[in-house]
Order: structure tokens, then sequence, then C-alpha cells
């Protein structure tokens, strides 16, 4: 079968429809009206001759049939973008697409400056291609296995089996609660970690308990699924949490959140990069990997230059 420009952007649209388990998540993660994705998902199922997906009252699900094609099309996607960079190479011009993946609330954090090697990258490889996905370090590292993504930072949390591993950065939480909590006024020298375990905890199930590290008789009252989720919880005055110390920065100075028996209790998060091993890196890879080590080299080295000033 001859794919056509068009049955590959069909394609694409098909790809959203599975990740996002069903149409009103590929809508608006494409921009596409519901019709415009009716329409590619129905194209590709004339084209092919069976059934993709169903979608009714009993919700979406993908065909047997359907989940093949989506498994195929990643492979499809990679060898694409192989082949594009390989002719880029050809031509001594860096294009292709880069998929990355990070975790949420990141954006604070001086030591992955993404921002910044974002732009490097749109000024020196301008006929690249960026996609980022924020999600759980899970979902992720399931990405990066099946072709999904080219590369991901994240925690060093989970089982990396399979998978490229380079050690990145170390990241500090620390313990945290907020205005309305009982512990928010208490003098420092009467808090302790006997008087902490008594509080509600809010956790995160991907960091596999290492939160109550310090608290082992304390009990875990809430979970949240991302730092976000549990700010909240913890700005809500009904629990103590963790948070990485960067992203808790602006809410401590303006005196809303208040860190607990730190330094005693920080905990310290190593984060990697992640990658398929099998694979030869895309020339946009190669530049995102020496853009970060450069730029995270430069942020390291500011913040150990401001520790001696001090």
């Amino acid at each position: 079968m001859h794919l056509g420009q068009s049955d590959l952007r069909s394609l694409s649209v098909f790809r959203a429809v599975v990740e996002h388990k069903g149409f009103v998540g590929a809508q608006i993660s494409l921009g596409l009206s519901q019709s415009a994705v009716s329409f590619h998902i129905k194209a590709l199922e004339d084209r092919f001759g069976f059934k993709l997906c169903r979608r009714g009252r009993g919700g979406f699900d993908v065909t047997d049939r359907g989940a093949l094609v989506y498994e195929r099309s990643k492979l499809l996607y990679i060898a694409l973008n192989s082949f594009e960079s390989d002719i880029g190479k050809l031509k001594n011009r860096i294009t292709g697409t880069l998929r990355l993946g990070v975790i949420d609330n990141t954006i604070t954090d001086g030591d992955l400056p993404l921002p910044k090697v974002i732009a490097r990258l749109n000024v020196k490889a301008p006929e690249a291609r960026i996609e980022l996905v924020i999600d759980a370090p899970d979902a992720l590292l399931t990405e990066i296995s099946n072709g999904g993504l080219d590369i991901a930072i994240l925690p060093a949390t989970q089982s990396f089996r399979g998978l490229k591993i380079t050690p990145f950065k170390e990241e500090y939480h620390s313990l945290y609660c907020a205005k309305g909590h009982p512990l928010f006024k208490t003098k420092e020298d009467d808090i302790t970690k006997d008087l902490v375990e008594m509080c509600d905890f809010v956790v995160r199930p991907y960091a596999n308990k290492r939160e109550l590290d310090f608290f082992p008789n304390a009990k875990a009252k809430a979970f949240a699924s991302n730092m976000e989720a549990q700010a909240m919880f913890i700005m809500s005055g009904g629990f103590v949490g963790y948070l990485p110390e960067h992203y808790a920065r602006n809410w401590v100075d303006q005196d809303i959140f208040r860190p607990l028996l730190v330094p005693a209790t920080r905990i310290k998060s190593s984060f990697v990069i992640a990658t398929r091993p099998e694979e030869k890196p895309s020339n946009i890879l190669d530049l995102f990997m020496q853009e970060l080590a450069g730029l995270a080299s430069e942020a390291l080295h500011r913040k150990v230059a401001a520790r001696k000033s001090n």
C-alpha cells in the first residue's frame, strides 16, 4: 500500500485519538473540530478497510486492528524522522522532530533551563521541530519505550529496564505546610518529628513512599498525581507535603508556605535522561543534548560561585 501525505496526516490524528483516549482530547491537543477528527479517522478506515476504534455510550475503545495500526504507525514516524534527520545531515542542516518529555512544574528549576535550550535550538536549527510533553514519570517511560518520545527528563524513581539512562542532576525537596495549618505559626523549637507525624500528609504515588522516609509513623491521607495538585492540598491548610524547593520558593517568600524541619528532613531527588539505546541519535537530539549540557553546566557554576560569595 502506498501512503500519501494525507494518510500520514490522518495517522497522526489517529495517534492523538488513541493517546488521549478519545476524540475530545485529540480535538483539544490538535486544535481541530470534532468533524475534522472524525473525517481523518473515517478516511483511514475507508483506506484500510476495517474499523480502527469504537465510540458510543459505552465509551471509547480501540479495536485490535486499530491497536496494531497505532503501534506500527509509531515505528513509521520514528523511521520518517530518522530519514529526515539523515537528509538534513547530507544538506549540512539540522532538521527533523525532537519529541521531548519532562515531568510537571520544572519551569522554576534553574538547573533545568529548558526554555533557554529551546530558544537556542530555534536559532541554530530553525527547520527542526520540537514537541514537548509534560506527564508523570511512568507515562514518560512508557512513551520512550514504545517510540512516542525520543528523550525524557525525569526523577530516578522508576524501573528503567531496556532504556539508556544518563545521570543528569540533583533536586532537593522540603516539607511544607501553609497558612491555616496548625504548624504554620508554631514556634520553630516546638516543631518535632513526632508532632509532624501526627499531621495529615499528601504524597505522590510515583514517589514510592520516599516522602515518608523521615516520618515512618505518619499516614498519607491524600494522594496527588503531580506537583501542582500536591501544592493545592498543602495550600488548603489541611496537609503537609513535600515539594521541590525551587517550586515552593515563591510561596515561601510571600509567607504562604512554611518549610518544616529543614534541612534535617530534606529529600534529594536524582534526575536522569532516558533515551532508547538501540537507535543512533538524530542531529536534533544531538544538538539538544549539547545545549542542555552546556546550559546546565553554566547554571551549576553560577550556583557554586554564589555559595562561595555568601
